[in-house]
């Protein structure tokens, strides 16, 4: 099964349906090959993951070996933090945002 970005333009909870029955796919023996422009959902879901950057493969192998903050920061030129959830364990990848009192809605 090819899936092309198929949570996009979905919320949360369809994000997660549509991935838990692709994962269901392929533990019950499925082909799944899915783009995900989420490293988070990525992260979550997938048990292996290829990094692509300017069309070239950067890193391919187990998402908390592909998933590094230092590599994803130097791919996506914006410092991103990878960390395990203080209550599951599960790898959580955010970007490093400036706090929101530095924020300003309107310039």
């Amino acid at each position: 099964m090819l899936l092309d970005e198929p949570t996009d333009a979905l919320d949360i909870g369809h994000q997660e349906q549509v991935l838990t029955l692709a994962a269901g796919l392929a533990a019950d023996g499925c082909a799944v090959l899915a783009v995900l422009h989420d490293l988070g959902l990525a992260a979550a879901y997938a048990d292996r993951v290829v990094l692509v950057a300017d069309g070239r493969v950067v890193a391919d192998g187990a998402p908390r070996e592909v998933l590094t903050g230092e590599r994803l920061t130097e791919v996506y030129a914006h410092p991103i933090e990878v960390f395990d959830h203080p209550r599951t364990g599960a790898l959580l990848v955010l970007p490093v945002r400036s706090s929101a009192e530095s924020r300003t809605l309107y310039p």
